[in-house]
């Protein structure tokens, strides 16, 4: 049986210029926009919202898109202090349930998915993906889940060229597997048969798949075992021994319930932030993934627990990437769990127990010194700097045919009449 997850979700953006963001729903389905660390009053852009995603681009604006109780889609972007609204499109919200609305934009691209299912099936859901590229607009259905009316969220990930990797649970006879699909960019196209990550003899929940710099693909899940959920782990390399396989990695025992287990990287550094008996606690990788040890953790507290999704443009991205993390939010502050990139939010022990954050902005990111990945003699790094040369000549001629592409798509989009409706927002 599925766990029903009960933790609150919000979104926070840092742009370029160290400006903060935060989105989440208040306790009365009010949609709330707030400008960190600034005097301006939080505003609501909506009520009745029943689900939201939100993101930056390169350009620093804002896009947001969220559903109303009444089946309106509406897709906003913020630009010089003021947002431009438009109705996108209605979804059935007297006929169905959706969730999950997630938010991807890369280069010029934007993706939309959400899972759905019927009001009188309730056991059938459909994760559908929605790619938008000026004038072109395709819809995919990238699964069709079978559950106990209650449903995981789904995750994806994102590597530098745009494919999209995604992570969900669903139903086979007895009990839930853990599955891993992969859409191409450049096709267009997802893979036709899900990759089963898990074991069929056990209940798997609570998937999350995270991109690293270094394009490894890792997937962290709970599994059943003597009635408790264990974390288990496993990582898909391009490089290596085990490259193009999924290799099942040991964790420290760690016990979960109904919070997913996330995994951020920081300066060259992988983190596992996972919440085991009233403790957050983060594991740590030197490696890459290839071993771990658990190196810090603090209370939960008594605040409700937020999964924040997260966005900073100030991040050296060759170093760090940040797609979710765990904190609290309160009366418009945020903090973080673990964190070394905000000292003006930074959450600790005192924090939780008397709910005072402070609030002073800190510009810089302060850089350590660069470190080996792997500890390896001298001639095994001159075989990686080998390697590396060898695919950094793939990924030019790659680049190129890319290139070659996008001028014979120019070609295509000038000879085409101009069109207006869904997604006219540029």
């Amino acid at each position: 049986m599925l766990i029903d997850n009960r933790i609150i979700e919000s979104i926070f953006i840092k742009d370029s210029k160290n400006q903060s963001y935060l989105f989440f729903k208040d306790n009365n389905r009010n949609l709330v926009f707030n400008k960190v660390n600034t005097d301006e009053n939080s505003t609501i852009v909506d009520k009745d919202v029943l689900d939201f995603s939100a993101t930056i681009d390169e350009n620093n604006r804002l896009h947001l898109l969220y559903l109303h109780e009444q089946g309106e889609l509406i897709y906003c972007v913020y630009s010089n202090n003021s947002w431009q609204k438009n109705l996108i499109g209605k979804l059935d919200t007297k006929s169905n349930i959706y969730k999950y609305l997630t938010l991807f934009i890369h280069k010029n691209t934007i993706n939309i998915f959400y899972v759905f299912a019927n009001l009188i099936n309730l056991n059938l859901w459909t994760i559908e993906h929605i790619t938008k590229n000026k004038d072109n607009l395709k819809k995919h259905i990238v699964a069709n889940i079978f559950s106990d009316k209650i449903i995981n969220p789904f995750y994806i990930d994102s590597d530098e060229f745009g494919n999209i990797y995604l992570v969900y649970s669903g139903k086979e006879y007895n009990h839930y597997s853990i599955y891993y699909m992969f859409f191409n960019t450049f096709t267009q196209i997802w893979t036709t048969t899900p990759t089963k990550i898990s074991s069929s003899v056990t209940n798997n929940i609570l998937p999350y798949i995270f991109v690293d710099t270094q394009n490894n693909v890792h997937i962290l899940w709970y599994s059943t075992k003597n009635g408790d959920y264990f974390l288990n782990y496993k990582r898909f390399s391009s490089v290596g021994e085990s490259r193009f396989q999924w290799k099942e990695i040991n964790l420290p025992k760690i016990l979960g319930y109904n919070y997913p287990a996330i995994m951020i990287e920081k300066n060259d550094e992988l983190n596992i932030i996972c919440i085991s008996d009233e403790k957050v606690l983060n594991l740590t990788s030197t490696d890459y993934g290839n071993t771990w040890i658990i190196k810090d953790e603090t209370s939960v507290g008594q605040h409700p627990i937020y999964l924040i999704k997260y966005y900073n443009l100030s991040l050296n991205k060759a170093q760090n990437k940040i797609n979710h993390y765990y904190g609290n939010i309160e009366n418009g502050n945020v903090s973080f769990h673990f964190d070394n990139f905000h000292e003006d939010l930074k959450i600790n022990s005192d924090v939780l127990s008397n709910g005072n954050l402070e609030n002073e902005i800190i510009d810089d990111i302060p850089k350590e010194s660069e470190e080996s990945v792997f500890n390896s003699d001298n001639k095994e790094i001159e075989e990686l700097k080998s390697d590396l040369a060898e695919m950094q000549n793939q990924i030019e001629i790659v680049k190129n045919d890319i290139e070659s592409i996008k001028d014979k798509l120019r070609d295509l989009e000038e000879k085409s009449n101009n069109k207006k409706g869904f997604f006219n927002i540029w």
